[in-house]
C-alpha cells in the first residue's frame, strides 16, 4: 500500500517537471498507408474525432524511407536536403553512400527540428527514439536524448522510455520523434494487403492505445500535442513483374545505386550514351519502366538540382520493379520461411508521389490542435512549419508552408492573425496615398486652367485691346474666328 502511495507520488511529481515548453511527440509508422486506417484502427479513429486529420498527405519523391524522414525532419524537398534514396552514389566522395553521417550531412547548413528546438532556448530538450537520422550530430550538437535504431526492442519499451524523457526532473524533453519500422517491414514481404499486415495494423493500433494511457497515468493528456504520421504507402509487385535490365547492359560498364522501383544507374566513363540508348530501346519494347536522363527528370519531383542525382535514373510503373527484386524476395523467403511462386506479392514503394498508393497518413491531437477537424491534404515538407509553430520556436526557410497547415490549430498563427489587420492598414495607406495623389492632381490641374487663361487673356487684351476691356467674351470669339481662317 505504501509503495503504490509512494509510486502515484512520485508520478505526480514527474507531471510537475515537464518543460515550461509547448511538448510535441511525432509517432512515425513507417509505411502506414493512409487507407490503413479503419482496417482494426478504433484507437487511431478516436484521434481523429478528438483532434484533426486529413484524408492523406503528400510526401516527396522518390517515397522511400530515408528522404521523406528527412523531409519531414527539414521541410525540405529531397533535390535541397541531399538523401536521394535509401542508398546513392556521391560523386564528391566518389562512392555509394549507404545509412551513416554522410548521408544526412549533404548541407551541414541543414538543421533538423531537433536541433533547431533546442537552438531555441538552453532547457529546451529533444528525444529521438530511433527516427532515420536522428542519431547523428548536425553542427556539432547532439540531440540530449537519443537511442539508435534496435528492430528488437520492444514498442512498449520505447513509448516508456520516450516518456521517461518528458518527465525527466532535470532535462524534461519538450520534443520527440518516436520510429517505429512497421508495418512497412513485414509489408516488403507479403505484400501490403495481407493479413498478415492487418495483424500488425492492429498491433500497432494498440501501440496507440498504450501511448494514450501512459500520458493520462502521467498526467500528460492535456499537456502533450500527438502527431501520428508515416514516410509513404505500399503496393504489391509479383514476380512476373520483375524486370531484369541487365540482360541489355555490358558487363563492367555501369554501376547501380538506388533500389525498385527507382534505379540510379552510374555508366563508366565513355559509356553513358551507349547504356542510355539500350535501356531506351529495351524500355520501349519493355513497356513498364521509364528512362530519364538527369535533365530531363519532372520539375515537380524536386529531384533533379542536386550532384547526388544520378545521370540515368529509371522509374518502374505501378505494380513493377527490377532484378534486384528477386534478390529481396530470395532473402524474405529464408528470414520469414516462405517459399516464392509467381503469385507471391512483395510489397514496393518509392513510386511517383502522385500515386494514391504511395499517400501516408496523419492525425493529430493537443491542446494546440483543433477537435474534430479534417483538413484538406498538404504536403510533408509543410510539416516543419506546423511543428516550428506548435513548440513556438522561430520558422525557419524551408519548401513548406505554414498557410497550408495552419488549419491543424486551435490558434492562428500569428502572421494569420495580423495578416487581415495588416491588409486593412495597408489599403488604407494605400488609399490615403491615391486620394493625396488625385488631390494634387486636381489642385495642379486647377493652376495649370487658371495660368493658361491667364496667358489667353493677356493675348486677348494685345491683340484686341480696344475690346478687352468690355467684353473678354467677345474678344475670344473674334480670335476663335481668326484662327478658322488661317
Amino acid at each position: 500500500m505504501q509503495s503504490e502511495i509512494l509510486l502515484s507520488f512520485l508520478l505526480l511529481s514527474f507531471a510537475n517537471c515537464i518543460s515550461k515548453y509547448p511538448v510535441l511527440i511525432i509517432i512515425s509508422f513507417d509505411g502506414f498507408r493512409y487507407d490503413f486506417v479503419g482496417k482494426k484502427t478504433p484507437n487511431i479513429l478516436a484521434l481523429r474525432r478528438e483532434g484533426t486529420y486529413a484524408p492523406y498527405i503528400n510526401n516527396v519523391f522518390p517515397t522511400k524511407t530515408f528522404p521523406n524522414h528527412h523531409s519531414i525532419a527539414t521541410g525540405l524537398y529531397t533535390e535541397v536536403h541531399g538523401v536521394m534514396a535509401n542508398n546513392f552514389y556521391d560523386p564528391e566522395q566518389q562512392q555509394i553512400i549507404k545509412y551513416g553521417y554522410e548521408m544526412f550531412h549533404y548541407n551541414e547548413e541543414i538543421v533538423p527540428i531537433w536541433t533547431h528546438n533546442e537552438r531555441a532556448a538552453s532547457d529546451r530538450y529533444s528525444g529521438i527514439m530511433m527516427w532515420p537520422g536522428g542519431s547523428f550530430p548536425y553542427q556539432n550538437t547532439y540531440p540530449q536524448y537519443f537511442k539508435e535504431f534496435d528492430p528488437h526492442f520492444d514498442w512498449n519499451q520505447r513509448v516508456d522510455e520516450v516518456i521517461s524523457w518528458i518527465v525527466h526532473p532535470k532535462r524534461p524533453a519538450n520534443l520527440i520523434m518516436l520510429y517505429i519500422e512497421e508495418p512497412d517491414s513485414h509489408a516488403h514481404a507479403f505484400g501490403p494487403d495481407s493479413p498478415v499486415i492487418i495483424e500488425l495494423i492492429k498491433r500497432l493500433d494498440n501501440l496507440t492505445c498504450y501511448l494514450i494511457k501512459k500520458l493520462e497515468e502521467n498526467n500528460l493528456t492535456e499537456k502533450v500535442n500527438l502527431i501520428f504520421l508515416s514516410d509513404h504507402g505500399m503496393d504489391s509487385v509479383s514476380p512476373p513483374h520483375f524486370i531484369d535490365i541487365t540482360q541489355y547492359l555490358e558487363p563492367h560498364t555501369y554501376d547501380i545505386a538506388g533500389s525498385s522501383p527507382v534505379l540510379h544507374i552510374l555508366p563508366h566513363e565513355g559509356y553513358e550514351e551507349a547504356i542510355y540508348e539500350n535501356l531506351t530501346e529495351f524500355s520501349k519494347k519493355q513497356g513498364h519502366f521509364s528512362v530519364f536522363k538527369k535533365d530531363d527528370l519532372l520539375t515537380r519531383w524536386h529531384f533533379k538540382n542536386n550532384p547526388r542525382t544520378p545521370p540515368i535514373f529509371l522509374l518502374a510503373d505501378d505494380g513493377y520493379g527490377f532484378q534486384d527484386l528477386a534478390i529481396s524476395a530470395e532473402y524474405l523467403s529464408k528470414k520469414f520461411n516462405f517459399k516464392v511462386s509467381n503469385k507471391s506479392k512483395f510489397g514496393v514503394h518509392g513510386y511517383d508521389n502522385l500515386d494514391l498508393k504511395m499517400k501516408p497518413y496523419f492525425v493529430a491531437r493537443g491542446p494546440k490542435i483543433k477537435k474534430n477537424k479534417m483538413v484538406i491534404p498538404f504536403w510533408t515538407v509543410d510539416l516543419f512549419a506546423l511543428f516550428c509553430e506548435i513548440l513556438e520556436v522561430p520558422q525557419l526557410p524551408s519548401n513548406g508552408s505554414l498557410l497550408r497547415v495552419h488549419d491543424v490549430l486551435v490558434s492562428r498563427p500569428y502572421f494569420v492573425q495580423v495578416f487581415p489587420k495588416f491588409v486593412l492598414v495597408a489599403g488604407g495607406i494605400v488609399m490615403t496615398l491615391i486620394l493625396s495623389v488625385v488631390f494634387i492632381a486636381a489642385v495642379a490641374y486647377y493652376f495649370i486652367r487658371r495660368q493658361q487663361n491667364m496667358t489667353t487673356a493677356a493675348a486677348l487684351n494685345k491683340r484686341f485691346p480696344q475690346c478687352y476691356n468690355n467684353s473678354i467674351i467677345e474678344a475670344q470669339r473674334l480670335l476663335d474666328e481668326e484662327a478658322s481662317l488661317i
